[in-house]
């Protein structure tokens, strides 16, 4: 256990920064979807975070796996930083016109009674947020991590101010405070951006060419699948519950959703600095066998610790944070708690096997782990409801774990 403690203390050290960022961006969606779950009806959040979760699909489809190349080939030659951010860039940006149609069909086919308005600038929103993440991929590959943390906390910490002040003394509408939202975010894309041009990283749009997004997709598409895949069976669930039962199952589901996957910041962390670390090791089957071995003893200490706090800790935690409204969370965070050792174990796999270049191995895992989720979820969500869509969960994530395990060990054994 000290060895152990010993090592996450090191990675932290190196990571700090990461964690920082991690941390607070978690406390921050924690706070935002908290003042809303108890200032708004369950319904009405139901609609929010099932706008969070379409947007966020729409867009992850058009990602391509391109932010995660660029992060990869930036780690490896560094000295071409600003020619493939800007590829990568404008590329991103030429997607935008399909991003919108696809979310806006998706919303007005699925969720007819949902307010244009309320989808524009949600969209909108987690487009900008999106635009940074780019960035941050960039300045993670050149393993700048103190300057993004600081391009991030200056908007959210103006985005809560603003937010918590429009709640308590200034009754703002639901629309007013998301538009405060994005204004923050496009102020985080701002500062992003000035941070490259302050590393020399500029954005020059005559790097791009439609043939190098081709030579580029050729590369990237089976990873940008696998992103496809990895975040539609992240997401699926609150999207088939609101369509199958109704917006407050699914607000039921996304509070205790919301803090299985905010117990990940204790490891989440780690692997940023770490994907650049193993994409520099290449396919050095020994180190990284080594690398595996070392961030799975630290996640496993992590994941059963507080698994069990998530477990025996779950009806304190709902009731004090949510209130008796939110209730029916409390069985969901029990059941997904036995999940999150899966889930940290299959971010490390994954990991792993893009940084090594198995792009394809990690695309067919996670396509299949996202096409069990999904049928499972329509056999068993009408019936059962949240229960059914949690024990999915659980068993999607040691899927996706053991199957990507399975295929890492014949790697290392050839």
């Amino acid at each position: 256990m000290k060895s152990v403690f010993a090592k996450y203390i090191s990675k932290f050290a190196y990571s700090k920064y990461i964690l920082l960022i991690n941390v607070a961006d978690r406390l921050f969606s924690f706070i935002i979807l908290l003042l809303l779950a108890r200032n708004f009806t369950t319904e009405i959040y139901g609609q929010v975070i099932t706008l969070f979760s379409l947007s966020m699909i729409s867009i992850t489809i058009f990602d391509l796996g391109l932010p995660t190349y660029m992060q990869r080939e930036i780690s490896i030659n560094p000295s071409n930083a600003s020619i493939v951010f800007s590829k990568i860039f404008s590329s991103n940006l030429l997607f935008f016109i399909f991003n919108f149609l696809f979310g806006f069909i998706a919303c007005k086919l699925l969720y007819p009674s949902i307010p244009f308005f309320l989808f524009l600038i949600i969209f909108l929103m987690i487009y900008g947020a999106s635009l940074v993440t780019l960035c941050n991929k960039a300045l993670s590959g050149l393993n700048e991590f103190k300057s993004q943390f600081a391009a991030f906390s200056i908007p959210r910490i103006l985005i809560l101010t603003f937010f918590i002040f429009g709640l308590l003394y200034a009754s703002f509408e639901l629309n007013l405070l998301m538009l405060i939202m994005f204004l923050g975010f496009s102020l985080n894309l701002v500062l992003a951006i000035i941070n490259l041009k302050r590393i020399n990283v500029k954005f020059n749009p005559d790097y791009f060419a439609p043939k190098d997004l081709s030579l580029i997709l050729k590369l990237t598409l089976p990873l940008g699948i696998a992103v496809i895949f990895n975040f539609l069976y992240d997401k699926i669930d609150i999207i088939l519950i609101s369509k199958l039962k109704d917006f407050s199952e699914a607000a039921f589901y996304g509070i205790g959703y919301g803090l299985f996957k905010g117990a990940s910041l204790s490891f989440s962390f780690l692997l940023v600095p770490g994907f650049t670390k193993i994409s520099s090791i290449g396919k050095d089957k020994k180190q990284a066998g080594e690398f595996f071995r070392e961030y799975a003893r630290i996640i496993v200490t992590i994941c059963i610790f507080l698994g069990l706090i998530l477990f025996w800790g779950s009806e304190l935690i709902i009731k004090t944070l949510y209130t008796e409204k939110f209730f029916n969370s409390i069985t969901v965070l029990k059941i997904l708690a036995f999940g999150l050792l899966g889930l940290g174990l299959n971010n490390l796999t994954g990991t792993v096997l893009n940084g090594m270049g198995y792009f394809k191995i990690v695309m067919y895992v996670t396509m299949y782990g996202l096409i069990a989720n999904a049928v499972l979820n329509i056999a068993f969500i009408p019936a059962y409801g949240i229960i059914a869509a949690s024990v999915i969960t659980v068993i999607t994530e040691y899927f996706i774990f053991f199957t990507e395990l399975y295929y890492f060990r014949k790697i290392l054994n050839k």
